[in-house]
């Protein structure tokens, strides 16, 4: 038999990579993860009938807002293949610059301009790492520092207390019943789903994180774009540092530390490729929902709180293990 013959023989078959297929895929794994969240709400509401009072439930959904806003912008970095370390230490700068800007400037102002903070330290990374070309890790690990270093001088190392009732309401206050930042987390969530589906911006990323030298070669700006992901993940950490100042009525500039590796976490087990190339934005804000979720349960358990990171980190591991064991059963 001749090679020509044989080589379609080779070839994979053509459903194994079919649109339908994936897209089947992509719902299968939203689907489970709402199914993990209903099971834990249900499974803690039998040992405590309150946890499924509305209130709790408002409640969990506000706990799991800051860190689904931090997910859903490092989901733009995270489908370029690269990592962004530093949006803690951004939190906590915007945190910060919003507190001291709510004391001499209107309430809506002070919220642009901790947006305008964070977007400038994603500027800083994206561009650092454009034009060095030192692998994202390295770089947000650095300016990681950098940030929470500016944030302690800003602030003069010490809280910034005194928030206006305004600025606290603008962030912190409620539309019929619903909290302010659950709003956010809700429209931010849609928004970032659209743009990823329906933009070239989201094609770009995408192609990107898959393989940029194609993506160079397909006449891609490569580097604008990765930048632009960058600016997006630091505007999103600037708005969740002032729903924070907001809600605690003060800006702490160690604010965020504790949030970098739970945004992460709820982004991969939400579906989004470490290495790139595919990400989910509903399945990052489900991530954060069902962390909350955990969390708030364990809590209502009286369970201490370094026994509730063993469980979170668990749950985390055994979603990954979930994740890579259905993607070998699929090739």
């Amino acid at each position: 038999m001749s090679t020509t013959e044989t080589l379609p023989e080779t070839l994979p078959p053509p459903s194994a990579v079919t649109p339908a297929r994936d897209f089947i895929s992509r719902i299968a794994r939203q689907a489970g993860l709402l199914g993990v969240i209903v099971v834990l709400g249900l499974g803690f509401g039998i040992a405590r009938p309150l946890f499924l009072d509305g209130g709790n439930m408002l409640n969990v959904l506000l706990q799991a807002s800051v860190v689904g806003i931090l997910a859903l912008g490092q989901t733009y970095v995270l489908l370029t293949g690269g990592i962004d370390l530093s949006i803690g230490s951004v939190v906590a700068v915007a945190a910060v610059c919003s507190g001291l800007m709510s004391h001499t400037l209107p309430a809506g102002i002070a919220v642009l301009g901790a947006i305008a903070v964070g977007a400038l330290c994603g500027l800083a990374n994206g561009v650092l790492i454009t034009i060095t070309r030192i692998t994202p890790f390295i770089i947000t690990l650095g300016t990681m520092g950098i940030f929470a270093g500016l944030a302690l001088i800003i602030a003069g190392g010490q809280a910034v207390y005194g928030i206006p009732t305004g600025f606290a309401d603008l962030l912190a206050g409620g539309v019929v019943g619903i909290p302010i930042p659950v709003l956010l987390f809700i429209l931010l969530t849609v928004g970032s789903a659209l743009v990823l589906k329906f933009t070239t911006f989201g094609e770009y990323l995408t192609a990107i994180g898959g393989n940029s030298e194609v993506a160079r070669l397909a006449g891609i700006s490569v580097g604008r774009n990765t930048a632009m992901a960058y600016v997006v993940a630091g505007a999103t950490a600037g708005l969740a540092g002032a729903v924070l100042t907001a809600r605690l009525g003060a800006a702490d500039p160690t604010l965020g530390g504790d949030l970098l590796l739970t945004a992460i976490a709820a982004t991969v087990m939400g579906g989004t490729k470490l290495a790139g190339g595919e990400a989910s934005m509903v399945g990052a804000a489900f991530g954060a929902v069902l962390i909350a979720t955990l969390t708030a349960g364990l809590t209502t358990l009286n369970v201490q709180a370094f026994y509730q990171q063993v469980a979170v980190g668990g749950a985390i591991i055994l979603a990954l293990v979930i994740d890579q064991l259905t993607k070998r059963r699929r090739a």
